[in-house]
């Protein structure tokens, strides 16, 4: 081997001594990358203590604070129904016909007896002067058969006419009686069927609903209708005897007694409660529903309660002693009331942020406190806070459950 070539081998197993200063300051990079993470944990931390991050917020269900009034504080029980009259008519004629004449419009008011429509009646006038003409001449027949009978039993009194003559004079004046009196019959029964022709009202009261107009077949109700109006063709209902029907449940009727005093609010105007009590208790079950009917008498009715109105009763307690004079109160439950700072109060909800609002609290009623100030009624405000063992800063953010 030559000289060359050794020293070339040599050189290849030489060590490098260029990379002994990079390779000692290598573990600067992840050095610092491991600080900044931890600065990063934390910022976060201290973000999400100080209540300046939303996420990882707790996430709360709300309530709001209620407004209890003095009524509302003696409810035993509420219920839902609808408006509806203990009076009511449907209009029906007793005949099948068609509608001449009538004076109903929705809304109009009627007194009973009034007439309101009238069906027509040219055939049956047509036959109420066939049958009277028929009872005139048979009149006319039977007064000349008196004639001739008073003549047969004079003759048979002298002794010139025969018993068979007077016999046969007799018959045919008891005949000519008996036709008299079945045209007579026939010309009532079509007076009848005239006067039924005109439908007058049954009862005083306010037409809810108009089926039918002139022109249209109408039918008694039974009859299975006719034309487009069918049996019914108006509805009269005697708005004074409006009350409200609602369903209990079986459970809650030992609540309940007769007379019961109650307030009825119309959904439409659930500002203004009327008062009521309780009228009926309808003595049988729905077991499909497991539930008893009920009916509530409203006082002091005005024209804002009409039929089928949604409603809503408040039974209250017999015993308790409203004053409607006295002011609402506002109450809290007593699970939303929490303790920062040493001071009493509530977690008021906005703009997805908890915000303690200091309280003066009164009496404790159930599971409500009332608050003598810092609250007025409506604020929404964090659900059972002073439950699950959380700590509550004064302002921190909050996720709203969905319900």
């Amino acid at each position: 081997m030559d000289t060359t070539s050794r020293n070339a081998d040599l050189s290849a197993l030489r060590i490098p001594r260029d990379d002994g200063p990079k390779r000692r300051g290598s573990w600067v990079v992840p050095a610092i990358g491991t600080l900044l993470v931890c600065l990063a944990a934390g910022g976060l931390l201290w973000a999400r203590s100080s209540g300046n991050l939303s996420l990882g917020a707790p996430e709360v269900s709300t309530t709001r604070v209620s407004l209890v009034t003095p009524t509302q504080a003696s409810t035993v029980l509420t219920a839902s129904g609808y408006i509806v009259a203990r009076s009511k008519a449907e209009i029906s004629p007793k005949s099948v016909g068609r509608v001449a004449w009538m004076d109903l419009e929705e809304g109009q008011k009627v007194r009973k007896g009034e007439l309101v429509a009238r069906l027509e009646s040219q055939e049956l006038d047509a036959q109420r002067k066939q049958f009277v003409a028929s009872r005139e001449q048979a009149a006319a027949q039977l007064q000349n058969a008196r004639i001739e009978r008073e003549r047969a039993a004079s003759m048979l009194k002298q002794q010139v006419g025969s018993q068979q003559a007077y016999d046969a004079a007799d018959a045919q004046e008891r005949q000519l009686e008996a036709n008299v009196r079945s045209l007579e019959a026939q010309v009532r029964y079509v007076d009848e069927l005239i006067r039924n022709a005109e439908i007058h009202a049954p009862i005083d009261g306010v037409v809810t609903v108009k089926k039918a107009f002139v022109g249209e077949t109408v039918a008694p109700q039974g009859f299975g209708g006719a034309g487009s109006a069918g049996a019914t063709f108006a509805v009269i209902v005697d708005l004074k005897s409006l009350e409200m029907e609602a369903d209990i449940n079986e459970q809650n009727l030992g609540k309940l007694r007769i007379g019961q005093p109650a307030e009825v609010a119309l959904d439409a105007y659930p500002d203004k409660p009327y008062k009521a009590r309780l009228r009926q208790i309808v003595p049988t079950a729905d077991r499909q529903k497991g539930s008893v009917k009920v009916k509530v008498e409203i006082e002091a009715k005005d024209e804002k309660v009409l039929p089928e109105m949604s409603c809503r009763a408040v039974f209250l307690s017999s015993e308790a002693k409203v004053d409607e004079k006295a002011r609402a109160k506002v109450m809290v439950p007593a699970s939303s009331v929490v303790e920062v700072g040493g001071k009493k109060g509530i977690l008021r909800v906005d703009d997805g942020k908890a915000v303690f609002v200091q309280l003066v609290l009164g009496e404790a009623v159930g599971g409500q406190l009332q608050v003598l100030s810092g609250a007025a009624g409506g604020e929404e405000i964090v659900a059972d806070a002073a439950t699950g063992g959380r700590r509550w800063s004064a302002e921190q953010m909050v996720r709203q459950k969905k319900e």
